[in-house]
């Protein structure tokens, strides 16, 4: 028997009210952040993350371990293709993320972002990326993780589009290891599938509403051996940025159907 392509209305209603609640309960837990120590707010960070994989019901598969932990924090780079990644990426590496100026004044979402140590940048001013730098460098060596999609913007999901080595240099700067991560999205019947993306014109809503109509949605995550560390070490951000790049792109096209159309792009949130 084949899985349903598609849910029923009643379940995608039964979704977004599920979704509804799961932002509400979050608000709170997120505005306690400032009485909890790190440990503590990672914690919450995953178990928020899990909460909303759970309730869209996105299965997260990695065929490797995590390298160990104990040498976080951590810069993490990831490819960008919807706004699930950042709960896919949290539920394994909790930590603030780079955002665009304007996610800040989103109403509930610039509150959820910023109270959970979010880097904001002008991607309009290249003065902007100095102060950035400074700030990542700042929460690595305050020993909180950083995580930011190189790509700057989002794509279907079957490529990759070219990396940025900007910010890659906080990195070197706070002489901190990077990880690069993988990402790849399958409907139910195993099939590599764009409709989660968030790319193009497509609306957030949009994305939501196609996410909810998809019974189950499939996500492998790859990990990289740690990039700048004792044995890989460089001061080279370009070079630091071309070995995310390629260990994501080559995990990324593993099997994917992509053709040689560009594919099409959206703003990184």
């Amino acid at each position: 028997m084949t899985k349903s392509e598609h849910t029923s209305l009643i379940t995608r209603f039964s979704r977004i009210f599920r979704l509804a609640l799961w932002l509400v309960k979050t608000i709170r837990r997120v505005n306690r952040f400032k009485n909890l120590n790190e440990t503590e707010r990672n914690k919450e960070l995953i178990s928020i993350a899990h909460n909303l994989l759970d309730i869209l019901h996105v299965k997260v598969n990695s065929e490797q371990l995590l390298p160990d932990t104990a040498s976080m924090p951590w810069l993490t780079v990831a490819n960008h293709i919807s706004w699930l990644d950042i709960f896919v990426l949290m539920s394994y590496i909790p930590g603030g993320f780079i955002a665009k100026q304007s996610v800040k004044s989103w109403p509930v979402i610039g509150r959820l972002a910023t109270n959970g140590g979010t880097v904001y940048i002008n991607r309009q001013s290249r003065q902007d990326i100095n102060p950035v730098i400074k700030a990542i460098v700042l929460a690595l060596h305050e020993g909180k993780n950083v995580l930011f999609f190189p790509e700057a913007y989002t794509s279907e999901g079957m490529t990759t589009l070219p990396f940025k080595a900007a910010l890659f240099q906080a990195a070197i700067d706070a002489d901190t290891p990077v990880m690069a991560v993988a990402m790849r999205y399958y409907n139910p019947q195993g099939l590599r599938t764009s409709k989660v993306a968030f790319a193009g014109k497509t609306s957030l809503l949009r994305s939501l509403w196609n996410i909810v109509s998809m019974p189950e949605i499939i996500v492998k995550v790859d990990f990289s051996a740690l990039l700048n560390i004792a044995e890989n070490k460089t001061n080279d951000r370009f070079s630091l940025k071309t070995q995310a790049e390629d260990f994501i792109q080559n995990k990324v096209l593993m099997d994917s159907p992509a053709t040689a159309t560009a594919p099409s792009t959206s703003e990184s949130i």
